[in-house]
């Protein structure tokens, strides 16, 4: 029998297209696969990366509104931003190492910075169909599995300014797939609460925010608080928090709209922070766990080239909140224990019903 340690030779070496590395090695770019029946799998990464590019066009004070239909497996996003350069269209979904957001000029503080999420929904879809349009003036073109079949351009003196992508997830890699709806919704409903202004149409409904991160707790608190949630805002900096009688703790963490489901440095600075603040404004040496315990809150915070662990951007490891600025955990202890602290000064019924949920946690007379 042949030993296979003897098999290792120049033939075993491939060299693969950018597709067909992305179709072949899918984890590294949108995680698993999935069908559908969790908030995490593939087709709502796909979803995401999609939205994500408009929203990165309202962020820059291009297009309030983002219409999004979802007919069985077919998804079109359509926005109403600055529009792809015309001659740029092709690259941008499939040409890899290739984008405008590797420096801070034509986006800030944008979510997409590796210029690999829309080539990697496009290498997965069956179908793929991308338009721009800019000043009276148009682009398209068609793919299949990243492959480009057709393209052309032309006049579209009715059209308003911004992109339309269409795609199918390829039911060859995202086998007996289905959109759950409901995670469809709660995505969207996030974009909104972290981008006051917005308006995001999903299969015709409507859905905005007003108050930001403050409707995102209100509208899923399970139970009556203790007290008002506390509602903080600052340039670059959101925070909302309460706490209620569930043990535990259940704090939302977002980074330039990024949803961040494992949380990272700016998660861990908003705990600090909160602890900090609690034991210097009553003057007691609290365990910080009976301060966290029953904690519900969120935390939003916007970033110059932001840091993630991995393609899916669900914890933020970045230590700086912009080349040569504050690091992350001072810019947010420090807002957390100036404006927490200021709170609690003015709000006195609310300080003694934080106060006493504390020292009832540590089972300690007041």
């Amino acid at each position: 029998m042949e030993n296979i340690q003897n098999r290792y030779t120049e033939e075993d070496f491939e060299t693969l297209s950018w597709n067909e590395h992305i179709r072949r090695r899918s984890g590294m770019y949108i995680g698993k696969l999935g069908d559908g029946s969790s908030p995490d799998d593939g087709i709502y990464v796909l979803l995401k990366e999609i939205i994500d590019n408009s929203i990165d066009e309202f962020k820059m004070g291009a297009g309030k509104q983002i219409i999004i239909d979802i007919k069985e497996r077919e998804v079109t996003v359509r926005d109403f931003g600055r529009g792809i350069p015309l001659g740029k269209l092709v690259d941008a979904v499939s040409k890899m190492n290739t984008g405008a957001k590797y420096s801070t000029g034509a986006f800030m503080k944008s979510v997409g910075l590796n210029g690999v999420g829309a080539k990697a929904v496009n290498a997965t879809s069956s179908h793929f169909y991308i338009e721009s349009c800019r000043d009276g003036e148009m682009a398209w073109a068609s793919f299949s599995k990243g492959n480009l079949l057709e393209q052309g351009s032309g006049l579209a003196a009715d059209r308003k300014n911004g992109t339309l992508v269409r795609y199918v997830a390829d039911a060859e890699l995202y086998e007996n797939y289905s959109y759950n709806m409901e995670y469809v919704q709660t995505m969207v409903k996030n974009y909104c609460y972290l981008n006051k202004g917005i308006s995001i149409l999903l299969n015709g409904v409507k859905y905005e925010s007003k108050n930001g991160l403050l409707d995102l707790i209100n509208d899923n608190l399970q139970e009556t608080p203790l007290y008002e949630p506390i509602h903080l805002v600052g340039k670059d900096v959101e925070i909302v928090m309460t706490h209620g009688m569930e043990n535990g703790e259940n704090i939302s963490s977002f980074v330039n709209g990024q949803n961040t489901i494992h949380g990272g440095t700016h998660l861990s600075a908003f705990r600090e922070g909160v602890v900090k603040c609690v034991k210097e404004f009553y003057k007691k040496d609290f365990d910080p766990k009976d301060v966290r315990q029953s904690i519900i809150g969120a935390i939003s915070i916007n970033v110059q080239e932001p840091k993630f662990s991995n393609q899916t951007k669900t914890y933020f490891d970045a230590k700086d909140m912009a080349p040569g600025g504050p690091t992350v955990r001072n810019f947010i202890v420090d807002f957390v224990s100036e404006h927490l602290n200021n709170y609690l000064h003015k709000n006195s019924a609310s300080a003694e019903k934080l106060l006493k949920k504390i020292v009832e946690k540590e089972g300690k007379p007041l």
